[in-house]
């Protein structure tokens, strides 16, 4: 696979994270969601090696919901301190 297609896959990580984020996350910027999903899936695609297609995928899918979980969880807004 390329290089585009590892970024529209780092996209929609990014997208279906924030989708499914529970109610305090979602004010949290699509954007930063989005960029932590491709940023993850491209440090995954590039740390394992060319031979391991499979390992390859599964360590891009998890970074990249890791950063994701982590984006949204850093920029939740504490409401009852108003």
């Amino acid at each position: 696979m390329n290089w585009i297609g590892v970024v529209i896959v780092g996209m929609t990580i990014g997208l279906l994270g924030k989708l499914v984020a529970p109610r305090p996350f979602e004010d949290s910027p699509l954007w930063l969601a989005v960029a932590c999903g491709v940023a993850g899936v491209l440090v995954g695609w590039s740390v394992v090696g060319e031979g391991h297609s499979t390992m390859r995928w599964l360590a891009a899918l998890g970074l990249s919901a890791v950063s994701v979980a982590a984006a949204l969880t850093s920029t939740e807004r504490d409401r009852t301190h108003v």
